[in-house]
């Protein structure tokens, strides 16, 4: 009989999957009064509110495509995103990508996303009123990126390890009604000055990304021209349709100055002409590249190539030979 039982139960517990509680998995699974439910059965969702601060996560295997709800604690409410798994659509169209961390502004009291059907995992931090004004007046740089981007989301960086280790080490944290917005605070400050940091070496790279196309178009002019008798600041600003002011900024801090570069560019076309035309004399090739006279193309010659042009010759004969 006690076997037959045991059977029964053995059939019964194997038909049924085990079902894993994902709130335990969760970064926000410990905090203690955080509303938890289960919209629509998919997702697995921890609110928590606390003074200026609300923190949202979501979890689950989406079948459907499916509206996420992001609940506001007043207008003009900042967000710090952790987008570990799937894509979470703006109203604007705008995805974010899995493992990647994320800042914007909110100003309703609620906040409609659109998430596919898919593994999704999604932390959202949020701070308003008196704690954003200090916390913005912490990291003034992040006040000028959201105006630069005018109400859109700040870029996404990828999440580092040290972001997960932060969000491990405050998950773990056993917090009392005292210490928990310590805490909270504590872990907004933390991520930010991290992102804050990598936000601004991604706008400064985007900022530079004209200059280094216009270097690397003002270095094939001069290559291209070399030979004309007029080659200078002004020429080449007005060909590449731009100012002799911005010409000179995209060649501060290059090995070579804008002038530099110039005659660097034509003593190499001067070596260039040395192997490929023997019919052509030193004075001849020092003229067709408008040096002074023969005699500042052999100074200058000498001082990059460490020989003479005439010593050059003189060792591409003998190894032709």
């Amino acid at each position: 009989m006690s076997q037959h039982i045991f059977n029964l139960w053995k059939e019964a517990s194997s038909s049924k999957p085990i079902r894993r509680d994902a709130f335990s998995s969760m970064y926000l699974g410990r905090l203690q009064n955080a509303k938890r439910h289960t919209p629509g059965g998919q997702l697995s969702v921890i609110e928590y509110q606390i003074q200026d601060f609300v923190l949202c996560e979501s979890k689950g295997r989406l079948q459907d495509v499916t509206s996420l709800a992001l609940l506001c604690p007043g207008d003009d409410v900042l967000w710090f995103c952790f987008q570990f798994q799937g894509k979470t659509v703006f109203s604007t169209g705008r995805a974010t990508e899995p493992d990647s961390l994320f800042s914007f502004t909110t100003s309703s009291s609620v906040t409609q996303f659109t998430l596919s059907a898919e593994k999704y995992w999604a932390l959202f931090l949020g701070l308003s009123a008196a704690s954003k004004q200090q916390l913005l007046a912490e990291f003034p740089s992040l006040r000028h990126h959201f105006e630069e981007v005018e109400g859109e989301a700040l870029p996404a960086v990828p999440i580092s390890r040290p972001d997960r280790r932060l969000l491990e080490v405050f998950s773990q944290i056993t917090m009392g009604s005292f210490s928990t917005v310590y805490h909270i605070g504590h872990l907004f400050l933390q991520l930010y000055s991290s992102y804050v940091q990598r936000v601004e070496e991604y706008m400064q790279r985007i900022k530079e990304e004209p200059n280094i196309q216009l270097y690397y178009r003002a270095v094939a002019f001069i290559r291209d021209n070399c030979q004309e008798k007029i080659l200078n600041r002004e020429t080449i600003a007005k060909a590449l349709h731009c100012s002799t002011r911005t010409l000179s900024r995209v060649f501060e801090g290059r090995p070579l100055s804008l002038n530099a570069t110039i005659l660097t560019v034509r003593l190499h076309k001067g070596r260039e002409l040395l192997v490929r035309r023997a019919d052509l004399s030193i004075d001849q090739i020092a003229g067709m590249l408008h040096f002074f006279d023969a005699s500042h193309f052999i100074t200058q010659y000498k001082r990059v190539f460490h020989c003479t042009p005439r010593q050059e010759r003189k060792m591409l004969k003998s190894n032709s030979g």
